[in-house]
């Protein structure tokens, strides 16, 4: 069988397609990854065979002004709910799917072209790669979309999330002759069921799986020899085995950063960590070199061991640090990361800081950080926290992992048994039309 993954761009939105692509290759399948140019690197350093479709241009990729502002207080259940969200909070949600049209817009014609030359039985896609849903509904083969952690699936292409599909959206499916009511057929949720918020689309719980992705080498120096294609259970690392989570007693406290922004955190965040660092706490940085410092290697190896981590709530990192059982202080500028730190709060694993409450001036980002150390001191020393990451962990630790999701992906693409004609009734035993 023949399997297209799709995504738009690398990191996050990359790492939660790669175990499954590894399951379905370990047990004779063909993949290849099609994505924009700029991300064919990442995926070759996977191991994994890239197909670029094209660039996106920076325009298209911008986060819009009006996507930046929250718009006031949101529901913690608000992708459930989105009838209490005021016609202002409706623009932000609009904002963010016109620019993930605008993606698939730049990607689907390249996508489409390599999907018809290479015939894929199915198609699995980034949950905000559209284009890929476009690809499957043009070649008419069904769709699986990866969520990379949100607590809900949420439907930016619509219309107030569960109306009609947006215009751009609709031309984009015309354009290609698929119904622009498509949607996929399956959702990969690598979400803990606790932290899941209800659908009526069709989820699949599949374990999330650490990756060490290879980082890029500098600029003129050849490039490392693929890796073999292994499965993702050769790609798991050590520390997430089913063995009881044990926090290392020997040294200071420990807990870590995590800030995939080349800038590093915001002020009051630094602040923060300079007072926990001046009452003995031992802090490590990972995905930027905030303050002059070296990342201390990849998140899944820097967590056990950790009290506490510090992020801005993105899927894969949360879904990281509950596989480790820490702790996590989420500092969220952002809708879905929010909504993330506050499923996380609800089920008492983590506090939740929308990042829009934090002054980061430089004048007052010092009280600021020590607001933010007093709920970092919070998660370290109230043992309900840690019980309740744990708790979390085993659940996590509890889900069918890539290689379970394989069998139900592919018999997707299993016709459909026939239907009996409707004058079987009228049939003898031997199949003969009855005359009596």
């Amino acid at each position: 069988m023949r399997v297209l993954f799709t995504t738009w761009a690398s990191g996050a939105h990359l790492v939660p397609l790669v175990p499954l692509a590894r399951s379905l290759l370990a047990v004779g399948h063909q993949v290849r990854f099609a994505v924009p140019s700029g991300c064919a690197a990442a995926v070759a350093r996977t191991g994994l065979v890239p197909v670029p479709v094209g660039s996106l241009p920076p325009a298209a990729t911008r986060v819009p002004p009006a996507a930046r502002r929250p718009a006031g207080p949101w529901p913690a259940d608000w992708p459930v709910r989105p009838a209490v969200l005021s016609p202002e909070q409706h623009g932000v949600l609009r904002a963010f799917g016109d620019r993930q049209v605008r993606i698939a817009e730049g990607m689907a014609q390249g996508l489409v072209a390599f999907a018809r030359c290479w015939q894929p039985d199915l198609v699995v896609h980034d949950a905000s790669a559209y284009a890929g849903t476009v690809a499957a509904a043009a070649l008419g083969v069904p769709a699986v979309g990866q969520l990379w952690g949100s607590a809900a699936v949420v439907r930016l292409e619509r219309h107030r999330l569960e109306g009609p599909p947006l215009p751009g959206y609709a031309r984009l499916m015309r354009r290609y002759g698929a119904d622009p009511e498509r949607e996929p057929d399956l959702w990969l949720d690598p979400c803990p069921p606790s932290l899941a918020l209800p659908s009526r689309s069709r989820r699949l719980p599949v374990r999330f799986v650490p990756l060490d992705i290879p980082a890029e080498p500098p600029y003129g120096a050849p490039p490392s020899p693929s890796p073999a294609q292994p499965s993702h259970r050769a790609a798991a690392p050590a520390p997430y085995g089913r063995r009881p989570y044990r926090p290392v007693r020997s040294g200071p406290v420990r807990v870590c950063a995590a800030w995939d922004d080349a800038a590093g955190p915001p002020e009051a965040v630094r602040a923060a960590l300079r007072v926990a660092e001046s009452r003995g706490v031992e802090v490590v940085r990972v995905g930027s070199a905030a303050e002059g410092r070296p990342p201390a290697g990849p998140l899944h190896r820097v967590l056990p061991g950790c009290g506490a981590v510090l992020h801005p709530g993105g899927g894969t990192t949360l879904l990281a640090a509950a596989l480790a059982g820490v702790p996590q202080l989420v500092i969220a500028p952002r809708l879905e990361q929010q909504l993330n730190g506050a499923r996380l709060a609800r089920v008492g694993a983590g506090v939740l800081v929308p990042a829009d409450a934090l002054d980061d001036a430089p004048r007052t980002a010092m009280a600021a950080g020590a607001r933010l150390a007093r709920n970092l001191f919070g998660l370290l020393e109230q043992p309900s926290y840690t019980a309740a990451a744990r708790t979390l962990r085993r659940e996590a630790l509890a889900m069918p992992g890539p290689d379970d999701a394989v069998g139900v992906v592919t018999r997707l693409t299993a016709p459909a048994p026939p239907r009996p004609s409707a004058d079987r009734s009228e049939r003898g035993r031997d199949g003969r039309r009855r005359t009596d």
